[in-house]
């Protein structure tokens, strides 16, 4: 069963098992540079997926992130991604990123179908009319631990 999304231009959902897409985001993440706009969207990738060494509770559709001493500081990261909502700098990097890993990986490997199934789902989006979010709570991802990701 899908318990993560990741949101086209067109405003379908590219959606998957959380396993898979924790799995998508950590090869983008580990494509990405250190420095510049790559640089922060490498830390905000970083930042909202799990790490149970340092803490963070696996939910399915969400985890819970560590963010304090007590055990009961944590704080709720669904796995919802509306890239609409981000500053388009940051669209043309992710969206970028996918394409260059899913051309390199071989479809013969399971994270090789999963980053092509996403990149071709991303290429048929922009033959559709682009649709604009209708959820704008969802561009709370963006801000989480300081970042700034998404317009104001």
């Amino acid at each position: 069963m899908a318990s993560g999304f990741i949101t086209l231009p067109d405003g379908k959902n590219w959606a998957v098992r959380w396993s898979g897409y924790d799995w998508v985001l950590e090869t983008i993440m580990k494509e990405l540079s250190v420095e510049g706009d790559e640089g922060v969207l490498k830390k905000w990738i970083e930042y909202i997926l799990p790490n149970e060494d340092k803490g963070d509770i696996e939910s399915g559709y969400c985890f819970y992130k560590k963010v304090g001493e007590n055990e009961s500081d944590v704080e709720s990261i669904l796995r919802v991604i509306d890239t609409r909502l981000m500053k388009s700098k940051f669209q043309i990097i992710f969206w970028n990123t996918v394409k260059k890993v899913s051309q390199r990986l071989s479809i013969k490997t399971n994270i090789g179908v999963l980053m092509n199934q996403l990149n071709d789902s991303y290429k048929l989006s922009l033959k559709a009319v682009a649709k604009e979010p209708e959820d704008m709570g969802l561009k709370e991802i963006f801000f989480l631990n300081g970042f700034e990701l998404a317009e104001q």
